[in-house]
């Protein structure tokens, strides 16, 4: 019996494991076998890759019905399935694709944008169900940026990428190059973004390209890329969207589209006002966002008209209530923009672009601000015109030729400079060219060169000034297989100084004078980055880059009498960043991301100030029907800044030594659930700083602790 029982065993476990899947993948064209073509198998951890013949063979499995997925380089992918019970010999044919076509990292609408860097796409999904509500709290949970804000609404919002910029007076934000829809958003006076103006809830995705590539845009891209990506939609629907939180905050969104024949319509309208978690950090904003999309003729226009009212809160120091600030801005922002692409045959292409930008920013008092605090009203009214054009050609499937020019007409006019200066006029003009080659399967050789000009008129009383530069880059991409990609890159950043660099003159209320220099030189940087990048189908992916860059002539404003920019020698940077992503199951998932980031003085002359060396953030996801809880994490190391406010001061001939400080290391945990009633109808909940940390991210500026937020959403 017990023979028999073993017996009937070994039958069974033959017949359920002893099936093989095999067959030959050819060129469906000249019937030619492909060589190392993958054969994965999608809910299964295992597969195999086609030999020299492109013949493949997997044994030992169940038989049953099975999903695979077959890939190769040059190829189009094909999802197929299975059933081992018909125990034949398969041969899949495989539909030729230009390799160049998939390789392409396509940034907005300008196919041009095929960048030689590890690009970061955050998705729409993902900014809903981490239920983000600022553009501060979306970029602090993404690897290798840094955000150094007073508050989430606020006006001063400085982001960095691998440390390239820092928060000091006329210096945030003019080294990472913001885009919306591949359009220039940057205000012409301090090459700061307005980031209550852009829709949240209107994107698509959002691009982070990690490095400088002033090869294609020039000037303030020498730090790296964001760019944010507005969706296309493409059926009718009402949407109505509102959620209520901590410090009275209210946020009504609502959205429609509507699709005619080959034109969709969409329009957003919004209305956020909140109380702030601290005096004079309150907020209110009103967004208007439309755009019209003619699929046939490729044309796209866009309109965003933002209204915005923003306190500024002071530094907040128990004993000295002097650094209290009444102060309140108010922020009128226009963005007119238009796209053209005319396709002229299927390997040739011309892309038009234009775009028109408008801010009008005005600073007052308080109605309750003390007589001794009041202080003159001031505004400052910017202007910019955008205009692009460029050149596309495919040639033989194994080059990509983009060349084109841009050109940027800046206006400011600043009520505090009108005694000193008439209206700040700047020209920038840019020509570029860019050129991927496909030297064989797996290798892909990137090239590309841009001249860059600007030329500053300050008006009849003083001269002009001037900077121009060259900006090479040199890359290699190496496809090892349909999931792997290896990428190296050199090259060079460029960046001129910005209008408030220049001529910035200004008194804070803490009585320290801040001065532009009109005597300094353009920016430069040498860069080396090496990327790593591997996915598994839907299951895991994963990447890692690391990165030496040197920076020459790096603008700094150093405190002093007064606070003066000027030019620093020898700085480096260099740093490692990795990414994982993993579906334990089609219900839970995981995310981890690490940081690594270190910046130098080489001749530890002043220090490299906002530059935590760690960041660690991770999030556990778990969806189970129509409910989904995240809990999410970030960690980020401490942090060096001068006590400018400090009476334990040096000087050194004209210049301030304040002491070192330090803000201190942080770990901060977000908790987010939320419920589908039906296809259309959603609720969330939200508790952000779950354990209520008591935590600073610029010297003296508390942040909130432990806030809640609801929200309900209906799509008609």
């Amino acid at each position: 019996m017990k023979k028999l029982f073993l017996l009937l065993v070994f039958f069974t476990l033959s017949l359920s494991q002893d099936f093989e899947f095999s067959g030959k993948i050819i060129d469906k064209e000249t019937k030619n076998p492909i060589i190392d073509a993958n054969i994965i198998f999608i809910n299964d951890d295992f597969g195999a890759a086609s030999d020299f013949e492109g013949n493949f063979s997997i044994s030992n499995l169940v038989s049953q019905k099975y999903e695979i997925i077959i890939s190769a380089i040059g190829y189009k992918n094909i999802s197929i399935a299975i059933d081992l019970r018909d125990n034949r010999n398969y041969i899949f044919e495989l539909i030729s694709e230009p390799v160049l076509s998939s390789a392409l990292n396509v940034v907005g609408r300008f196919p041009s944008k095929h960048l030689p860097y590890f690009t970061q796409n955050i998705t729409d999904d993902k900014i809903s169900d981490y239920d983000y509500q600022t553009m501060s709290e979306l970029f602090r949970n993404i690897g290798g940026i840094d955000v150094q804000t007073a508050h989430d609404n606020g006006r001063n919002a400085n982001f960095s990428i691998r440390g390239s910029s820092d928060y000091k007076p006329g210096g945030y934000n003019n080294r990472v190059l913001v885009l919306l829809d591949g359009f220039q958003i940057s205000m012409p006076y301090s090459g700061s973004i307005d980031w209550n103006a852009m829709p949240l809830d209107f994107l698509e995705r959002v691009e982070v390209v990690k490095g400088p590539v002033s090869s294609l845009y020039g000037q303030n891209s020498m730090g790296g890329i964001i760019n944010l990506v507005t969706k296309n939609y493409s059926d009718e629907f009402y949407n109505a969207k509102a959620t209520i939180g901590s410090f009275n905050s209210k946020d009504i969104n609502l959205t429609m589209s509507n699709i005619t024949d080959n034109i969709s319509y969409t329009a957003l309208l919004q209305h956020k006002v909140g109380d702030g978690h601290r005096f004079n950090a309150q907020y209110e904003q009103n967004n208007f966002y439309t755009k019209v999309f003619n699929k046939k003729q490729d044309l796209s226009v866009s309109l965003i008209a933002n209204k915005s009212i923003n306190g500024q809160p002071g530094f907040y120091v128990q004993d000295r209530p002097s650094l209290t600030s009444y102060r309140i801005s108010n922020r009128d922002s226009v963005y007119l923009q238009l796209f053209k692409k005319q396709t002229l045959d299927a390997n040739n292409n011309i892309v038009y672009s234009v775009s028109m930008n408008h801010f009008y920013t005005s600073y007052f008092d308080r109605n309750d601000t003390p007589s001794e605090e009041l202080q003159e009203d001031t505004f400052y009214n910017d202007s910019s015109l955008n205009l692009r054009a460029e050149y596309q050609k495919l040639i033989s499937n194994k080059s990509y030729l983009i060349f084109g020019s841009d050109i940027i007409i800046e206006q400011s006019n600043i009520s505090i400079y009108r005694d000193i200066y008439d209206d700040l006029k700047q020209f920038t003009g840019g020509i570029f060219a860019q050129n991927r080659i496909q030297l064989n399967e797996k290798l892909l050789l990137g090239v590309g060169l841009r001249i860059d000009y600007r030329s500053i008129d300050r008006g009849k009383e003083f001269s002009y000034k001037s900077f121009s530069d060259i900006s090479p880059k040199i890359n290699l991409t190496f496809k090892k297989d349909s999931f792997s990609t290896w990428n190296f890159a050199l090259s060079k950043g460029f960046r001129s100084p910005s209008l408030s660099e220049l001529f910035l003159q200004y008194e804070s209320d803490y009585g320290l004078n801040t001065q532009g220099n009109p005597n300094l030189e353009p920016e430069q940087l040498f860069g080396l980055d090496i990327s790593y990048d591997r996915s598994n189908l839907s299951s895991m992916t994963f990447s890692a880059s690391t990165f030496y860059y040197r920076y020459e002539d790096m603008i700094d404003f150093v405190y002093g009498l007064p606070v003066i920019a000027l030019n620093r020698s020898d700085i480096s940077s260099c740093g490692f960043e990795t990414n994982l992503s993993y579906a334990y199951n089609t219900n839970l998932n995981f995310d981890l991301g690490y940081t690594y980031l270190r910046v130098n003085d080489i001749n530890d002359i002043d220090p490299i100030l906002y530059r935590p060396h760690h960041k660690f953030i991770a999030s556990i996801k778990y969806k189970a029907d129509k409910i989904s809880n995240i809990i999410s994490m970030r960690f980020q190391s401490e942090q060096d800044y001068q006590d400018f406010l400090s009476d334990e001061r040096e000087y050194e001939g004209s210049e301030i030594k304040f002491p070192i400080e330090q803000l201190d290391s942080l770990v901060l945990f977000n908790f987010i659930s939320s419920y589908e009633f039906s296809d259309n109808d959603k609720i969330s909940f939200k508790i952000s700083n779950l354990f209520d940390k008591q935590y600073e991210l610029i010297q003296d500026f508390p942040m909130p602790g432990r806030t809640f937020s609801i929200m309900f959403e209906r799509t008609f």
